[in-house]
């Protein structure tokens, strides 16, 4: 009963209704792909009907860039989301959103619900593969790897959000790397790879959120634990990330999107 409500949930939590027109020029369009596997159909078919990627287009739309990106979901035969830079595709895969409704149920342990816990997971990835079409399309200069990079400009994004819909998302964020980090043992392949072990995305998460205000992000020490070693460097991690976006991405964002997205957000049931 949840998959089947998951789409309608992340509609409501992105903009808090229909997607309005899309603007003259948009810089992102979506595609749906139907999928032959029996046990996604109906996600994948709910998805479609609520216009779930246009409701992340419309959101994204803040940003404006020399090209039109692709926000594309479907089966995959994996749990993942990545962005083709040749295609200039950001891909979603269905068994991606049903590993989020199958892990929900563990989300007490974070004070979030079930729905909470699928959609901000989702939110998140959508930031984050979104940064890599951003890195690519407007030639960002990156020092250390990408992937980090990605997360801190996801995390730097929810944080812009605002209010209780950033902090709700964070959390869940926190609670898709804590699911993941717990998952399995972490192997030479895991240390080998470019992206972070589960881990260690956990706390800079937790990190970024800490430092950019510890009031509203007080989750990241009472439930998310982070150690007061760390935390101690966490206003100076997060100025690093500002200043970098303020530099090199802020100039392409559309600021007063950016402020009807945030009054949109501040109203959703997300955000309570």
């Amino acid at each position: 009963m949840v998959m089947t409500t998951v789409p309608a949930l992340l509609l409501t939590a992105l903009l808090g209704a229909s997607p309005a027109a899309p603007a003259k020029k948009p810089s992102f369009r979506v595609d749906y792909e139907d999928t032959t596997r029996p046990e996604l159909a109906p996600l994948a078919a709910k998805m479609k009907e609520r216009h779930v990627l246009e409701a992340a287009a419309e959101m994204l739309n803040a940003l404006k860039l020399p090209r039109q990106l692709t926000l594309k979901a479907a089966s995959c035969g994996e749990s993942n989301a990545w962005y083709d830079n040749e295609t200039d595709v950001i891909t979603f895969c269905y068994e991606l959103v049903a590993d989020f409704v199958k892990s929900a149920a563990k989300s007490e342990r974070f004070r979030l619900t079930p729905e909470q816990a699928i959609i901000g997971p989702f939110l998140f990835i959508v930031l984050h593969e979104t940064s890599h079409a951003v890195f690519a399309v407007l030639a960002v200069p990156i020092l250390g790897r990408e992937e980090d990079a990605a997360d801190q400009v996801a995390t730097f994004g929810a944080i812009r959000i605002g209010g209780d819909f950033a902090e709700r998302m964070l959390r869940a964020t926190a609670f898709m790397y804590d699911q993941d980090s717990s998952a399995r043992k972490p192997g030479e392949d895991d240390f080998a790879d470019v992206h972070g072990l589960d881990r260690q995305r956990y706390y800079n998460v937790l990190c970024l959120a800490w430092g950019s205000d510890p009031t509203k992000f007080a989750f990241a020490k009472e439930l998310g634990k982070l150690p007061d070693e760390r935390a101690e460097g966490c206003a100076d991690e997060f100025n690093q990330v500002r200043y970098a976006v303020e530099t090199l991405i802020r100039k392409h964002v559309d600021q007063k999107e950016v402020a009807r997205i945030r009054a949109k957000a501040s109203r959703t049931k997300f955000a309570k």
